[in-house]
């Protein structure tokens, strides 16, 4: 995997906007780097569905998409137990923040989780991994004598203490013995065995196939060196592999006869995330490369000494000219004092970064038909936010916009709604366009929201929706939003405040006077709230 920007690293920095398009796109995106089993099942517990064996070759079209989400190597996705993880996730999400606007983005993230959890079964079975009923109930007995232990440490409070005062403890606080709780404890799993069989499977296929062995004094010394690096990418985005070969060689030439290779890079790289800083990556352990970059680009980086270029680097994105500017070694000061921990972080390092990468080859090898509209709609925001910075974003835009028109007509959602306002909000900002071509985007937007808001709430999207009706010289109708958000969010000063501040630049004294009377108010009745009241019987009273 590698980072959306068509830079060969994996990681995507965080961007704060909530309505972004990276956000909307992978923002919520999570990896599975299951290190042990009790973090496994709590991963599992949360992506597991059901998946009722349903003949592959059922009814064409629209009625096979309402039944079927899509078909991972031709193991299908339920939409009915698809829909309700959705929901639940959507609920949750929307209850930490407030605003149901957080639940954008959750639709592709169950997608993408529960395809990866039907591909680590099917490479499980297909690596002879197998688990039968008894092995089950040797791992249930396990965690629940880890539950009692648990249990027992808590209730002794660092005292000794016997078999037969436990047996009280459990008697008094829940009216049963110890041998009674035990039992209950392991029928409490039965329900969970579904979960419990996923997350073993995936942790023995952790093992088999993200192995690492123990690294020697040298070469874990050698893991903190700092390399950096230099790159530019010729992309196969928008030529054919042929092309771009040539137009990488011609440039490669440029290198080994001396030109400036930060200047080539700012003039020849496909790479928005280096392009600028002269195809820099910066400075980066050298544990991390394998976690950080495709397998491809990290084996050219491990085989270049300071100073060297590589040959053409053929990866996913295209074409890489690599160099490695310079080697750093940056040992810890505790190093031999605290060995151990340090060679236990360096093989989990490389045991989680051959994991993903296990993962990413499942991934771009499985045969992944997808029927849902508004999940296809995301594969084609993949390739919008790969055009990033290129002459060739605005037709992806385009494109992008038209995808999730078709699935906003096809299966509306608010969700996909919202995305497509946030498009065409995008394709107002695109330079260059005329004004009326950039109000009709406004306007296209607005409907989107509008229609969003039909069947969501959200003081968010009205707060964005305002916005745009300013932009749009709608100031009536952007304040008819403001009021709408003072009244929804009546008990958030912190919003008020905004809306005060907002009603300032409109010039509306009115408004900004009842936000000061609200402030008031409320001040007064976190005031009262603070204050107890006292009885009128009390000394205190008299």
């Amino acid at each position: 995997m590698a980072k959306r920007n068509d830079a060969p690293r994996r990681t995507v920095s965080r961007d704060e906007e909530l309505l972004s398009l990276r956000n909307i796109r992978a923002g919520f995106a999570k990896k599975l780097q299951a290190v042990s089993l009790v973090f496994v099942f709590v991963i599992a517990a949360s992506l597991i569905t059901y998946f009722a064996a349903v003949p592959t070759g059922g009814p064409p079209g629209g009625e096979r998409a309402k039944r079927i989400i899509a078909e991972v190597n031709g193991e299908p996705i339920q939409r009915e137990q698809f829909e309700m993880m959705v929901s639940e996730r959507s609920r949750e999400r929307s209850m930490v923040s407030g605003d149901a606007l957080a639940s954008i983005g959750v639709r592709r993230q169950v997608f993408d989780e529960q395809v990866q959890q039907i591909l680590i079964a099917q490479a499980a079975e297909k690596e002879g991994i197998r688990l039968s009923d008894r092995d089950l109930d040797r791992e249930i007995d396990k965690l629940v004598d880890q539950q009692v232990k648990q249990e027992r440490e808590r209730a002794a409070q660092g005292k000794p203490m016997t078999d037969q005062q436990f047996e009280m403890v459990i008697r008094s606080a829940m009216g049963k013995s110890v041998a009674e709780w035990r039992e209950e404890l392991k029928q409490n799993w039965e329900s969970r065995k579904p979960l419990l069989r996923q997350a073993l499977l995936q942790q023995k296929l952790m093992e088999k196939v993200a192995k690492v062995p123990n690294p020697s004094d040298e070469e874990l010394k050698r893991s903190y060196d700092l390399l950096t690096i230099r790159h530019i990418l010729v992309s196969t985005g928008n030529r054919t592999e042929e092309q771009a070969r040539k137009r990488a060689e011609e440039i490669l030439q440029k290198v080994r006869s001396g030109a400036d290779f930060a200047k080539l890079a700012k003039e020849f790289s496909d790479d928005p995330g280096s392009k600028q800083n002269g195809g820099s990556l910066g400075a980066i352990p050298r544990s991390q490369v394998a976690a950080l970059f495709v397998p491809e680009f990290a084996k050219a980086v491990e085989a270049l000494q300071p100073g060297q270029v590589s040959d053409l680097v053929k990866t996913q994105y295209g074409f890489h000219i690599i160099r490695l500017d310079g080697v750093k070694p940056n040992v810890p000061a505790d190093f031999e004092k605290n060995k151990a921990e340090y060679a236990k972080q360096y093989v989990e390092t490389l045991r989680n970064a051959k994991w993903q990468q296990y993962l990413a080859q499942l991934r771009r090898t499985a045969k992944i038909e997808i029927l849902d509209p508004e999940i296809k709609a995301y594969e084609v925001l993949d390739e919008l936010s790969r055009k990033a910075g290129t002459p060739e974003y605005g037709a992806a835009l385009d494109k992008a916009i038209a995808a999730f028109e078709k699935a906003t007509q096809e299966m509306p959602s608010a969700e996909a709604m919202v995305v497509l306002g946030e498009l065409y909000r995008a394709q107002s900002e695109m330079p260059g366009l005329a004004e009326p071509a950039r109000q009709k985007a406004r306007e296209n937007a607005i409907t989107a929201w509008q229609n969003a808001l039909q069947r969501i709430e959200s003081v968010q999207l009205r707060m964005r929706l305002a916005e745009l009706y300013r932009k749009n010289k709608q100031d009536d109708l952007a304040i008819k939003q403001y009021e709408e958000v003072g009244k929804i969010a009546w008990d958030k000063p912190e919003i008020h405040a905004q809306l005060k501040s907002i009603y300032k630049q409109m010039g509306r004294q009115d408004l900004v006077q009842k936000e000061i009377e609200w402030e008031k108010k409320y001040q007064e009745r976190m005031k009262a709230e603070r204050v107890p009241s006292v009885p009128k019987s009390s000394p205190q009273a008299k």
